[in-house]
């Protein structure tokens, strides 16, 4: 407990007065004074045209959150002169534009064309001026980010910012086959979220989730997204300038599919969840699958991910795979998918996973499938970068939000994994960065607990070189939460202590089998420690976010997610011991059967009453961000 307050009195200390910007801006430097926001207040547009209203709006969408008024918006041509109280948003090209460029010693670089943005606050005004439509709502996003209430009114720092990124593609992948399907506002929260922080990539993960005209049986009764959804969200993002990438299995993970008895036959053999790809029937429908799929995005980019293909060769293949090898097998599969994908006007992208385990496909296929690196384990360095620079292959890089293994994220390996790996694919030529997030467990993982994540990764995509997790903490947790408070960042700090997590295996494991502590993926902390742990923090966290309620001004449905996180843990804590005490009840000669068997009996009944209590909050937390369809299979 010392050591928590400790970490929080010293972060108060530090960063105090940092601008509150993620991600954190190229260059900053801060002046005397600020701009102080009143209804009198107007923002100037340079160009009356839809865009900059939006952005406009954008704005003033903020102000409501702060429970401000809106204020009134009009273009320059209607201004004859523009002197104090106005927030200007225009081109660089425009007659304020220029001014206002010359007058506060702007520059726009060739580095900041496409994205970058010369933001400039003094006392009489504000000023965003970009060269495109993108870096005027890039400056826009940290100008929101920038405004602060004090004492009833609404400030702006003075200060200079010239921004723009230092890595092309900046975004995350979202896993919605596993279990966890958004409603549409969800999504559309989601890409608003990636847009604020200056990500431009969204892509959804999709396996069987997709409703296809002529195969009605894939995705039914799972909330699979149809044609129109996805036209709905991919406008919706094109407006936040966010493209969404589609990711589709065109190899592995096809189980969901291949369950069903008129799919059963394209397997690899039965029960794979690999297609068969010496039948032409199986090409016939990726082919047919990709073309309705892609028609629906209208990024240039189509994933066929094709990871994790471990099936290949272990069936009706296994002849083909022993005349000639993996690779050779692997590689021809690629090249017809390929050429399927640009059938369709789209550029591929894959996963590089069964590359670096097999690296003489890279001699096999045509070097401009943008491949897709991931890693999710935290190192100190990541070799695989290098592997594709020297192949000569464009790449991305693709470390992941750990959440898929628990309760709540494990923020320790996530930001280590994101921070480093980024960096070595920057420092290799990567062409930017795609974190993952996944739900291997059927949908268990509540996904409105990644945001902390994706947020670091806009800040290390923005600018590698520049990444501060100690100041990024103190921007993020203000700009979420709408406070200067620092009892959240401890919440996230205490849930994601690997005192206090455990794997889902621990959570639904029988009762009766021995411990393990050494679990997939992660070594643990032994049980007996961790359910100590949780007894002893969780109280004191529930406590925190109690205290916090009353001082939240944003995102005050996200406390449902860390109150039954609380809770959760705190089920597992005494289903640990009640399976520990029935264990030594059962080996205690000095008690009768019956004694033994009553005290069992009120130990499990504890447990249950105990379960069916998490259980109802957590099918009311599970259904508030997403479609009904699938939470039956976790209940």
């Amino acid at each position: 407990m010392k050591l928590i307050f400790s970490v929080l009195f010293f972060a108060a200390l530090v960063s105090a007065e940092i601008p509150q910007i993620i991600p954190t801006p190229q260059t900053i430097v801060e002046k005397t004074g600020q701009f102080k926001i009143t209804s009198a207040t107007k923002i100037v547009i340079g160009n009356d045209d839809q865009t900059e209203q939006f952005i406009a709006q954008e704005l003033n969408n903020e102000l409501s959150v702060l429970k401000e008024s809106p204020l009134k918006v009009v273009d320059e041509q209607s201004v004859r002169k523009l002197t104090s109280n106005f927030i200007f948003i225009g081109k660089s090209t425009t007659e304020y534009g220029k001014k206002f460029l010359a007058n506060r010693k702007g520059k726009l670089t060739s580095e900041m064309r496409s994205e970058g943005y010369f933001l400039d606050v003094d006392t009489k005004g504000v000023v965003v001026i970009a060269e495109s439509d993108k870096g005027l709502f890039y400056g826009v996003m940290s100008l929101i980010q920038l405004l602060r209430i004090d004492k009833r009114s609404l400030l702006v720092p003075a200060l200079t910012i010239h921004d723009f990124p230092s890595q092309t593609i900046r975004g995350i992948t979202d896993d919605i086959s596993r279990g966890q399907i958004s409603t549409i506002e969800n999504f559309k929260k989601i890409i608003q979220f990636c847009a604020h922080h200056k990500m431009n990539v969204y892509s959804p993960y999709i396996e069987d989730v997709f409703q296809f005209k002529k195969h009605p049986e894939i995705g039914k009764n799972r909330g699979a997204l149809n044609a129109a959804e996805c036209k709905e969200l991919d406008a919706f993002a094109k407006k936040y300038f966010v493209e969404i990438i589609p990711i589709f299995e065109t190899l592995g993970h096809w189980e969901n599919i291949l369950i069903h008895p008129e799919y059963e036959k394209f397997a690899e053999f039965p029960g794979a969840h690999t297609v068969n790809i010496s039948d032409e029937k199986v090409y016939a429908l990726l082919d047919e699958m990709i073309g309705e799929l892609a028609s629906c995005f209208s990024s240039p980019y189509f994933n066929i991910a094709a990871d994790e293909s471990w099936d290949v060769g272990l069936g009706v293949n296994k002849e083909r795979v022993a005349k000639s090898d993996l690779a050779t097998v692997h590689a021809e599969h690629y090249k017809r998918i390929f050429a399927i994908v640009k059938k369709y006007g789209k550029k591929p992208m894959m996963y590089g996973d069964i590359i670096l385990n097999h690296p003489d496909i890279l001699k096999k296929i045509p070097r401009d499938v943008i491949i897709v690196d991931w890693q999710y384990g935290a190192r100190f360095d990541y070799p695989s970068p290098e592997v594709f620079k020297n192949a000569g292959f464009p790449y991305i890089v693709s470390p992941a939000v750990w959440n898929f293994t628990g309760p709540f994220p494990n923020y320790l390996n996530t930001f280590l994994n994101i921070q480093a790996f980024n960096l070595d694919g920057f420092n290799n030529g990567s062409q930017g960065i795609l974190c993952s997030n996944w739900n291997d467990f059927g949908g268990e993982a509540l996904r409105e607990l990644n945001y902390y994540g994706y947020a670091w990764t806009a800040e290390c995509a923005w600018n590698p070189m520049k990444t501060n997790l100690q100041s990024f903490d103190e921007k993020f947790f203000h700009s979420f939460f709408g406070n200067n408070d620092f009892e959240m960042r401890a919440v996230y700090s205490i849930l994601s202590n690997p005192a206090n997590q455990y794997h889902w295996y621990e959570l639904w494991r029988h009762p009766m089998l021995p411990n393990r502590d050494d679990m997939v993926w992660e070594k643990r902390l032994p049980l007996i420690q961790r359910m100590q742990s949780i007894r002893s923090s969780m109280p004191f966290v529930q406590q925190m976010i109690s205290e916090a309620k009353g001082t939240i001004k944003k995102n005050n449905d996200h406390l449902q997610y860390l109150i039954f996180t609380t809770k959760l843990n705190l089920w597992f804590a005494d289903k640990i011991e009640a399976q520990e005490k029935i264990k030594i009840l059962l080996k205690d000669s000095t008690k009768t059967r019956s004694e033994i068997a009553t005290q069992s009996l009120l130990l499990c009944k504890n447990v249950v009453d105990g379960l069916v209590s998490v259980r109802s909050e957590f099918e009311k937390v599970w259904l508030t961000t997403n479609k009904p369809q699938n939470i039956d299979r976790l209940l």
